[in-house]
Parts: C-alpha cells; sequence; structure tokens
C-alpha cells in the first residue's frame, strides 16, 4: 500500500519479524520500535513506544488473534505498518494473546493517514487466505505480496 504522494510502501521487509521472542506488551512493542529506527523510517523508538503505549491504553483492535496497536508520533518520518508474529502477546485484559502484531505508524502532521492504513487492513484481515499467510509464511516478501494486494 503505497499512500498518496508517498514514494515508498507502508511495507518492508525490514519490518517483519517472523520470530518474535518478547511475550509482554512493553517488550514487543519496543522491539517493533527499535525495528523501524533501524530501518530509517523513525528516529526514537523510546517516543514510538510511549505514544503506542499511551494509545493502546484506549484499547487496541484485535482481529482473531491478530493485535494492530497504532500511533502517530514524532518518532518517526514515514508512515510505516511492521508485523511480526509471536508466541503470544496480552493486549488486553480478557483477551486472548495475539500471536500476530500489525504495528501501524504515521508521523504526527499525517492526520488521518492511520485510519487509511487501519481500513486497508481491517478490510484484509477479513480474509482467510490473508490470516493463513500471516500465520504460516516464512518470507517477509510474501506477508508483503498479501497486505499489500488491493
Amino acid at each position: 500500500m503505497v499512500l498518496e504522494g508517498e514514494m515508498m510502501s507502508v511495507f518492508s521487509p525490514q519490518l517483519i519479524d517472523l520470530h518474535l521472542a518478547h511475550s509482554d506488551k512493553h517488550g514487543a512493542i519496543s522491539k517493533l520500535a527499535a525495528m523501524v529506527v533501524a530501518s530509517g523510517r523513525g528516529d526514537n523508538a523510546d517516543l514510538i513506544t510511549r505514544d503506542v503505549l499511551a494509545r493502546d491504553a484506549m484499547g487496541t483492535p484485535q482481529i482473531d488473534g491478530i493485535a494492530i496497536p497504532h500511533a502517530r508520533t514524532d518518532g518517526v518520518q514515514t508512515s510505516c505498518v511492521v508485523v511480526a508474529r509471536s508466541k503470544g502477546v496480552q493486549f488486553g485484559e480478557g483477551e486472548d494473546s495475539a500471536k500476530i502484531i500489525i504495528m501501524i505508524l504515521v508521523p504526527i502532521q499525517a492526520r488521518d493517514e492511520h485510519i487509511k492504513i487501519l481500513s486497508h487492513l481491517a478490510r484484509k484481515l477479513i480474509e482467510p487466505k490473508v490470516k493463513e499467510v500471516l500465520h504460516n509464511a516464512e518470507d517477509p516478501l510474501e506477508i508483503i505480496k498479501v497486505l499489500n494486494s488491493d
């Protein structure tokens, strides 16, 4: 998915972790934020982590074991989506652990870009084939292809 006016896709192989070791929410978000900084799309992993966790306090959307934490943050310069597969991360009390995390980050001035990305992903995540790929793919490019398709 390439947003209007953007030259770069929000997806990247650098932003996919198929073996996330963290099982706690803070550790998982922190690791994903570090990936964003390492990819060059952000410059402040601590700020990204704080902003995502602050937004998470209002609730994180979760669909069939797929959590979608998201935030507008000054910690990123370029909108991006980070995808991770884990043994399970608890996002909300009383909810099942998320085996897949899809974190959406947009610059603070991006206005409604995160809504466009979230809407696109919500439509994709109702497709059984997409969920199957997220849970089983061993190639990050396969995940990007299925999430990026229209």
